[in-house]
């Protein structure tokens, strides 16, 4: 099958909406058809927050890979935008991850041209350019090609370019790996963002086999590198899923493009977060998105055919504190914000703030089966996340990485299929997918102090393709 942005956005335009709504989530954001994974293309143009995706509109499990286009202005309702990139050039069979920048009033998308066949597979990284930050017109010949690599360096997994200036001049990072196996990222630079060359290689032990999706920003006096890390080996509490992201927060050298690590920590200790991007939002503050899924899991959307799969976490605001990542819900949830009896049945979009004692726990669930729940406590002075008593799609228990005495404060936001938990101020997140059935959910508890609590009235989705 050959795929072409007019064949793709034909496809979405008749199919957009005819989805299962049942679990779809209401201020999350989820394809309007089809597969979504990595956010690609995070970033603040013309007003708005733009995020691309990793797309195939035509099922719901992993294809071809194009890129969806959707914005928001309150971080809580998206605008669904017509498709973006599809692989229809010679040298791609999917239009794999990358990153944006913006130059004056010109939106240019940084993309990997992943080609393979029978025979051969190779990854360069392509570029696509808008005016209007709809439509792109791609640029025909890799900007990083196989000839760029160092020795030593995968052909076959060399992805995700992230684009950022620094001082006036123009660096990628670039996931990839070496040929035996240990993952790494590439730095190259340009000073006129067209003609790049390349500088040095970053490398850690906490790379894992393959390191994906990098993202690099300056925030709070600190350098901050995110990896997401492919088969990363368990490591005490931390590392638990197949595949973990990562923040490094150290110093990065633009004259050698080195970077000195001074602390590095898995920026999620829940089931469902990989491939994080960032980009500032219109009041300079730094954003982060996730896919909220995870890779080498069935998927439960898909196998109940609702017609679509993945969603992203909610945007948050991220700060560097006493050299660590602190994560917290952008603005935007509080306009829809109504006051909640967590005594009775309510819907399943909250936000609420608890404080946990030790031994003390929280249970989401279906209001008619009491036993069908989610559970976040305390115990032993760590937070814990236990997701193996869900019905639909249970998972496991996974434990915090910080150790917070007799009591730690949380806040939580969650949504018709999704439980995001940040605690102590944001040191650290639990982000869990749910699917209960009915319309409503119970809030059992013991040990707990609850503080401001809500329900969330979000605006009914329009499936409307702009552009």
């Amino acid at each position: 099958m050959e795929y072409t942005l007019k064949q793709s956005n034909n496809y979405l335009l008749t199919h957009a909406g005819r989805i299962n709504m049942q679990y779809r989530p209401r201020y999350h954001f989820a394809p309007p058809v089809g597969w979504m994974n990595d956010p690609n293309g995070v970033c603040y143009f013309r007003g708005a927050m733009h995020v691309f995706y990793q797309y195939y509109p035509y099922d719901s499990c992993w294809g071809p890979m194009h890129w969806g286009h959707a914005y928001t202005r309150d971080n809580c309702v998206f605008h669904h935008c017509k498709v973006a990139l599809a692989p229809d050039r010679a040298d791609e069979s999917g239009c794999f991850s990358g990153g944006a920048i913006v130059n004056k009033d010109e939106l240019v998308l940084m993309y990997t041209k992943h080609y393979e066949t029978a025979d051969e597979k190779l990854e360069t990284q392509g570029m696509a350019y808008s005016s209007d930050g709809v439509h792109f017109s791609k640029r025909e010949a890799p900007v990083i090609g196989t000839a760029d690599l160092p020795e030593g360096v995968s052909k076959q997994d060399f992805r995700d370019p992230n684009p950022v200036r620094i001082g006036g001049e123009y660096f990628i990072f670039v996931g990839s790996k070496s040929e035996s196996g240990g993952g790494l990222v590439l730095v190259y630079s340009s000073a006129d963002g067209k003609k790049f060359r390349y500088r040095n290689k970053i490398s850690s032990p906490y790379f894992g086999e393959m390191g994906e999706c990098p993202d690099f920003f300056t925030l709070d006096g600190k350098d901050v590198l995110l990896v997401s890390a492919v088969n990363l080996k368990e490591e005490g509490t931390r590392f638990k899923g197949c595949n973990s992201s990562l923040y490094l927060v150290g110093k990065f050298d633009p004259a050698t493009c080195t970077f000195e690590t001074e602390h590095c920590d898995e920026i999620d200790c829940g089931h469902d977060f990989y491939a994080p991007q960032t980009c500032l939002d219109g009041e300079g503050r730094r954003i982060m998105v996730a896919w909220m899924e995870m890779w080498g899991k069935e998927y439960f959307l898909h196998k109940a055919h609702h017609g679509y799969n993945g969603a992203l976490t909610y945007p948050r605001v991220l700060s560097v504190q006493d050299g660590l990542l602190y994560q917290t819900p952008a603005p935007g949830v509080e306009k829809y914000r109504r006051a909640a009896d967590l005594s009775q049945a309510v819907s399943k979009c909250l936000d609420f703030t608890a404080v946990l004692s030790e031994g003390g726990y929280v249970g989401i669930g279906n209001a008619s089966d009491g036993e069908d729940r989610i559970l976040f406590g305390l115990r032993g002075g760590r937070l814990y996340m236990d997701t193996s008593r869900m019905k639909n799609a249970p998972q496991g228990v996974r434990v915090s990485k910080f150790t917070y005495g007799q009591e730690v404060r949380v806040r939580v936001l969650s949504d018709v299929s999704s439980l995001e938990v940040f605690a102590d101020g944001g040191k650290e997140t639990f982000t869990e997918r749910h699917y209960f059935d009915g319309e409503k959910v119970c809030i059992q508890s013991s040990g707990v102090r609850f503080e401001e609590c809500y329900e969330l009235d979000i605006p009914q989705e329009d499936f409307t393709i702009l552009g």
